[in-house]
């Protein structure tokens, strides 16, 4: 009985501590377009200016006003909302990116 437990209780260790190496992060990008290719696609951050490179993977949505749209429609200076997925800031896959409208000024 004990041999079996032992065996349960390294395969429980096992299972829990790489679980962690596929864990990723969720963050939110909002700001202006910067550049854009097939592949990946750089953010100028509203809040503080700093440019964020993310890579776009072929799982990677598009919308504007909850709708699906081409990737194509993705340019220079549009405003957007980026939801990306990644280890840190300087690894990140977009998972869904938003097109939206320029914030107006109050």
């Amino acid at each position: 009985m004990s041999r079996r437990f032992m065996m349960v209780a390294v395969l429980v260790a096992l299972t829990v501590g790489t679980s962690a190496l596929f864990a990723h992060d969720d963050y939110r990008i909002i700001g202006v377009v910067e550049r854009v290719t097939a592949k990946t696609i750089d953010v100028k951050q509203t809040k503080d200016g700093k440019v964020i490179s993310m890579q776009l993977d072929a799982d990677t949505i598009v919308t504007r006003d909850k709708r699906k749209v081409d990737r194509a429609e993705v340019k220079v200076g549009l405003h957007v909302v980026v939801d990306a997925r990644g280890d840190s800031l300087d690894e990140l896959t977009v998972v869904e990116l938003r097109l939206v409208p320029a914030p107006t000024a109050q």
